[in-house]
């Protein structure tokens, strides 16, 4: 009479999960690894492009709602003098964001010529 052979289903189980939990360990530092490279390989200027399209409207929203709460504290004849310098930083802000997004759309168009370019020199080569 030949004999049953028994599978150890919990064991087997516990295999699957274990052998899950190490893919998805190892996809994560994969992902980490690339997120630190790409940090690593930026440029002041794009990090710095990049913190100010997050936060400039926080810091113009802050700057004008510090001007209206500090007129109750400053002299009248000094009012002018703040909201003067108050202007002069939102304006500066305001340039900078543009420039950044104006020089995000020139950078986008300038790679989709080259690419394009390149794509026609491949197919005439």
């Amino acid at each position: 009479m030949a004999e049953k052979e028994y599978i150890d289903v919990d064991s087997a189980v516990r295999i699957k999960e274990a052998e899950g939990r190490i893919e998805n360990e190892r996809l994560e530092i994969e992902r980490d690894a690339k997120f630190k490279e790409l940090e690593i390989t930026e440029s002041a200027k794009e990090v710095a492009s990049k913190h100010l399209a997050k936060f400039a409207g926080l810091y113009l929203t802050f700057l004008v709602a510090l001007f209206i709460f500090s007129i109750k504290f400053v002299p009248e004849s000094s009012v002018a003098v703040v909201a003067g310098l108050i202007t002069l930083v939102v304006t500066n802000l305001s340039t900078i964001l543009k420039h950044i997004v104006e020089n995000g759309k020139a950078e986008k168009k300038d790679g989709e010529e080259k690419t394009k370019n390149a794509q026609d020199e491949n197919g005439r080569a």
